[in-house]
């Protein structure tokens, strides 16, 4: 495999277990956010409210393709943005839970490679990446590809460790560096809690991120956690109306460029890279974070 065989965490993923395959020996992580979404009864009670839709539920608002805008909010908002959304947009339900917990582990060249390209304003770049998803243990390879027209495209592999998924594994990972066998390794842990809503009829999805965390994969005592809200809207094109960019519109809440991976990589591996780049994100996120107790002023007629 291009991504060297002590990068898989086997310990977590049920589909790689239930297949008995091992690919090497598993290396030590920090041991963050492993746990399932956190209960927060108001959320929950508020994402009760919503219909919900599967993950096989969705014909327009699938999305590997897709254009993205994203808002860094206050994560005192939540509460009062899906009290706002419930009329507009179903929710995500798996196995009787409406929020999930995510465990993203990014790799990378030695020489940061593909967090350069983004960096260095490189249009026709990519992100790898294995997703675990904690409630059910299914682990995912993924490799972003964000086009020089602006579009992200996704492709992704479940492992489950039959001779074609290593198979297809390599070709996906190998596509960001057309085909030659460039190793990568572990660069950056980021967990987080997410859900997920979609509005059906304009084909858009809106994902809500919180509790997120940031660990270099060999030192624990790198953790940074961010006490913010990120909200990210996925439609085919700009010209797909959203209800929520309306709501961003009327709190004149600006979109804003946002990588989990450059920003983690921005305050774990600050002494190793340059950042300069990612200054005014970095900046962003600590006046909100300073300021958890803001609340935006919403009422809950504002999108109708």
């Amino acid at each position: 495999m291009l991504i060297s065989s002590g990068f898989t965490n086997t310990k977590t993923n049920n589909a790689m277990l239930k297949n008995n395959f091992k690919v090497g020996s598993r290396l030590a992580e920090p041991e963050i956010s492993r746990t399932p979404a956190i209960r927060n009864q108001p959320v929950e009670m508020l994402l009760a409210q919503f219909k919900s839709h599967s993950l096989d539920g969705l014909n327009n608002a699938g999305l590997m393709n897709r254009v993205d805008t994203k808002y860094i909010l206050p994560i005192s908002d939540l509460e009062k943005l899906l009290l706002i959304l419930e009329p507009f947009y179903t929710v995500l339900e798996i196995d009787f839970s409406r929020s999930f917990a995510y465990r993203t582990t990014y790799f990378d060249t030695s020489e940061f490679g593909f967090y350069l390209m983004h960096h260095n304003g490189k249009l026709n770049r990519f992100k790898v990446r294995h997703r675990l998803y904690v409630d059910s243990g299914d682990l995912y390879v993924e490799v972003k590809h964000k086009t020089n027209k602006r579009v992200t495209q996704k492709d992704r592999v479940l492992i489950d460790g039959n001779s074609s998924t290593k198979d297809r594994i390599n070709t996906l990972v190998s596509q960001p560096f057309e085909g030659s066998r460039t190793p990568l390794f572990k660069s950056l842990i980021c967990s987080y809690v997410r859900i997920a809503l979609a509005d059906e009829t304009n084909g858009e999805r809106v994902t809500l991120d919180f509790n997120l965390s940031f660990a270099d994969p060999n030192h624990t005592q790198t953790e940074q956690s961010t006490p913010v809200l990120i909200a990210e809207v996925k439609r085919e094109n700009r010209k797909v109306p959203s209800k929520f960019i309306d709501l961003m519109d009327r709190l004149r809440h600006k979109p804003v460029s946002f990588s989990k991976y450059c920003i983690g990589c921005a305050l774990v591996h600050s002494d190793r890279i340059k950042t300069n780049r990612f200054k005014s994100t970095l900046n962003a996120l600590a006046q909100i974070s300073s300021k958890g107790n803001r609340t935006a002023v919403m009422k809950n007629n504002v999108l109708q």
